[in-house]
């Protein structure tokens, strides 16, 4: 991706490696909700400001396996040491780099706020060599800084793909249980949940909200082939479609669902922040709001009384604009344990070669998908 609403199929090298680097064949990578908007050009910046880095070869939800693995590399490149990595070993890279060295990974470890801001997918150019830095391709190029997470044996490509996005999911009940904890009325965990969207990122919260213990989960979004999928796989307690209903008719019947209070927690998961002032409607007093879907900067704003939805009920707000190295481990974890009683083997509704990425690209766009993957 040269520009904005660019994709064209280039051929590049396949670079030599280092000790501390490694060779990745990519299997499947996801599109995601941020590259839909660098493509539309709606991404003014990502966290903490840090631009898109065109050219790009996006894509950052990977699954793949070592080609090529340095002797360094094979030491320090795994997150956790007893599992071991070796060439043939199924990964799945954490993207978000750490410089090691700048305030905010000197400050915060395991959360991706490097002040570099080198992302694999759209925070390091392919301008110049080794050029792979993105999993629309058949293979990456992982820099010595990169971390990885095997793979269980059991867990096919086509559910672990889905871990990046799982991962947001987990981090969020990480950020949220002590709150939830406190207040929450519904279980010991999280209670009541309201999620806003129905996309992928959507799915992973209610996911993380069933393995945490929620008592009763909604979902408000759109459009209907989303709504119908999470209606229909995922048994929720309600389902309410936005292009059907008003805010008034959405907010009385949520409401009423949960005992005319509201929810413990509330998750924001559309990428929109038109949508902040509704969410923080259905958010029960002392209860929680977390803003997981807003990662990119659109240029847009939000304008909601603060007293009135914030302040004045106690609530607790919480971005989640990532997630932690350690959650994609947990996130392999809840997939692996869970794939026989959830139907995570139709999260990936639709895939695509690499040569057809632009009738993929149009597929997420359209929103009649779950989750696009694209490899070969």
């Amino acid at each position: 991706m040269r520009t904005p609403g660019s994709l064209e199929i280039q051929s590049f090298p396949i670079p030599k490696i280092n000790s501390d680097t490694a060779i990745l064949r990519v299997s499947l990578c996801g599109i995601c909700g941020t590259d839909k908007h660098i493509y539309k050009n709606e991404s003014k910046s990502h966290y903490l400001g840090l631009p898109t880095k065109f050219p790009i070869i996006p894509g950052h939800e990977i699954v793949g396996t070592l080609e090529e693995l340095g002797e360094t590399a094979k030491q320090v490149m795994g997150l956790d040491p007893s599992e071991g990595i070796e060439e043939g070993s199924r990964v799945v890279p954490i993207v978000d780099l750490r410089c090691e060295n700048c305030w905010a990974c000197r400050n915060f470890p395991g959360w991706p706020v490097c002040e570099k801001g080198e992302t694999y997918g759209w925070g390091i150019s392919s301008k110049d060599p080794p050029y792979l830095f993105g999993g629309f391709s058949e293979f990456m190029y992982l820099l010595p800084n990169t971390k990885l997470v095997r793979v269980p044996n059991d867990l096919p490509d086509k559910i672990a793909v889905f871990a990046e996005v799982m991962s947001v999911g987990i981090t969020t009940m990480q950020r949220v249980l002590h709150p939830t904890q406190l207040y929450g009325e519904g279980t010991p965990l999280v209670g009541d949940v309201v999620i806003q969207g129905s996309g992928p990122l959507a799915l992973a919260h209610v996911i993380a909200a069933k393995v945490a213990g929620a008592n009763r989960i909604i979902v408000v979004g759109k459009p209907s082939y989303r709504t119908k999928y999470l209606k229909e796989k995922f048994r929720l307690d309600k389902v309410l479609n936005v292009d059907e209903t008003t805010f008034e008719e959405r907010t009385k019947e949520v409401l009423d669902i949960l005992g005319g209070k509201g929810a413990d927690l509330v998750v924001e998961c559309t990428g929109y922040p038109e949508v902040v002032e509704e969410g923080l409607t259905y958010v029960k007093p002392f209860g929680t709001y977390a803003i997981a879907g807003i990662y990119t900067d659109l240029g847009r704003s939000s304008t909601i009384n603060v007293q009135k939805l914030i302040s004045g009920k106690y609530a607790t707000v919480v971005g989640v604009p990532g997630q932690t190295a350690a959650s994609y481990r947990s996130a392999l974890k809840v997939l692996s344990k869970y794939k026989s009683t959830l139907p995570f083997d139709e999260i990936v509704s639709h895939t695509f070669p690499l040569s057809e990425i632009r009738q993929a690209m149009d597929k997420a766009l359209s929103e009649e998908s779950m989750k696009i993957a694209v490899g070969d």
